[in-house]
C-alpha cells in the first residue's frame, strides 16, 4: 500500500482516480489544485517522509501543474510523479512534453483507461 497525494481541480476525475487507487489498497491524500496539493505535500513530507507518488493535473486555478512539479521537486527531488492533462483547447501532448521536461515520471493524456492510470502507478511504484 502506497500514500498517495491526488492533485486535479476537477471534482469527477479526482473522486474517480481516488475510488481507483484505494480500490488497489493504497491510501490516498487529495488536494483541489496546485497551491494545496504542495502544501499537503510538505506536511506529508513533516509527517510520513512524504507521499511515495504525486498524481497531478496541468491545467489548474491557483497554481498550474508546471508550478506544482517545480516545487514538489525542490521539497524531495526525487519523489515521483505523474502528469496528467486534457489539454484543454490545445493538444495535451503540448503540456505533457513539458511536464515530462520538468522531472515528471510518466504523463497521460485525458481521457485514459483504468489500466492505463494503474500501469504508470505501478511503474513509478516500482
Amino acid at each position: 500500500m502506497a500514500r498517495i497525494l491526488l492533485i486535479e481541480d476537477e471534482e469527477l476525475v479526482r473522486v474517480s482516480l481516488r475510488r481507483v487507487l484505494e480500490g488497489q489498497g493504497h491510501e490516498v491524500f487529495e488536494a483541489a489544485d496546485g497551491e494545496e496539493g504542495v502544501g499537503e505535500f510538505r506536511s506529508m513530507a513533516k509527517k510520513f517522509k512524504a507521499s511515495d507518488l504525486v498524481v497531478t493535473d496541468i491545467l489548474m486555478p491557483e497554481k498550474d501543474g508546471y508550478d506544482t512539479i517545480t516545487e514538489i521537486r525542490e521539497i524531495m527531488p526525487k519523489a515521483k510523479i505523474i502528469a496528467i492533462s486534457g489539454g484543454g483547447n490545445v493538444n495535451p501532448k503540448v503540456f505533457l512534453d513539458i511536464s515530462s521536461a520538468l522531472g515528471a515520471d510518466r504523463v497521460l493524456s485525458k481521457p485514459f483507461s483504468t489500466e492505463e492510470f494503474l500501469d504508470a502507478v505501478n511503474h513509478c511504484l516500482d
